[in-house]
């Protein structure tokens, strides 16, 4: 029988299950196969380690069509006299392809099973080590980011914090901050025309003009000026709730060496962020009411070391409610 004669390999010769030490067994259909209830117990002994030894070939469930090695892989070394006693029982179910090799159909199968079980499982590490990697490329670039704005952060922070600070990040340079759009009201427009000249229109749905304010020779009081009104285009500056983590700059920590020199800062800050948690408040500006605690909390300990107990009552939290921002 020439090789054109031959079937075509069973198993694609990349299927490669070489370090996968676990071939799948199906019990019942060995039990009740032609194997085991007609090979002598050295036959099946053989049969076996050579489906053994098929799953870590190359393609995986052949062997190589050599005398030679079929002995050695069936446990007979270099005894082939022992290993053709029993070669037709132990090579019961493989059969020779085009390529040159003995496939057993049942091995066969179990193997191109395991090879789509292992490509899948390859394709999902793959996916998973690229978001890894993309995770770690981002984390990097935020913690630049941070650390440009005067916030450096431990390198263990957690990515969902990281991401938390990093969105609440104003960029000066841009003017776009994390901030919710504003809202800016402005005067209702004018829909009435105004006159020129002496009182010219009047009558005719023309507004006649305003004498000014305090101008006695109208016939009106005086009035005081009106509170100068904020200029057109002007933003307030939106409050928020406290951000979390609440990160203390090392600008804002110079700060506090200079002003608040006596402060336990970390005794502080837990006090600090304890009270704003459970408070809920929001705030216009965090950093200048953060400065403004530690600035009252130097205060008392000023007061006290004058002259004992603090004259301010340290339960009073009126000032806390004071908004420190614009």
């Amino acid at each position: 029988m020439t090789a054109t004669d031959l079937p075509a390999p069973l198993v694609p010769a990349d299927v490669d299950l070489r370090g996968l030490p676990f071939m799948p067994l199906d019990v019942n259909r060995l039990r009740d196969s032609d194997l085991a209830i007609e090979a002598s117990g050295d036959e099946f002994r053989a049969a076996v380690l050579l489906w053994c030894a098929s799953w870590n070939q190359v393609p995986a469930g052949s062997l190589p069509d050599a005398e030679q090695a079929l002995a050695a892989y069936a446990g007979f070394g270099r005894d082939l006299k022992s290993w053709k006693k029993v070669r037709d029982g132990a090579l019961r179910g493989f059969v020779k392809c085009a390529d040159g090799r003995l496939y057993h159909p049942v091995v066969a199968e179990k193997a191109i099973d395991a090879w789509a079980q292992r490509v899948e499982h390859r394709a999902a590490k793959e996916s998973e080590n690229k978001r890894k990697e993309k995770e770690r490329q981002d984390r990097a670039q935020m913690f630049a980011a941070l650390r440009e704005a005067g916030q450096v952060l431990p390198y263990n922070t957690p990515t969902k914090a990281l991401r938390e600070a990093f969105a609440a990040l104003e960029l000066p340079d841009s003017g776009v901050t994390s901030h919710g759009p504003v809202t800016v009201t402005c005067h209702a427009p004018d829909t009435a025309k105004r006159g020129t000249g002496n009182r010219e229109g009047e009558g005719q749905g023309i507004e006649p003009p305003i004498a000014p304010l305090g101008d006695q020779s109208q016939g009106q009081t005086a009035k005081k000026p009106a509170a100068k009104a904020k200029a057109e285009g002007a933003r307030a500056k939106p409050k928020k709730p406290l951000p979390l983590p609440f990160v203390v700059t090392i600008e804002m920590l110079d700060w506090a060496k200079e002003k608040a020199p006596d402060v336990n800062l970390d005794w502080e800050l837990e006090q600090f962020l304890d009270y704003w948690k459970g408070n809920g408040k929001p705030m216009a500006d965090w950093k200048a009411t953060w400065q403004r605690w530690m600035r009252t909390s130097q205060a008392r300990l000023v007061e006290r070391g004058r002259g004992g107990a603090a004259k301010s009552n340290s339960n009073n939290t009126r000032w806390i409610e004071e908004d420190d921002g614009v």
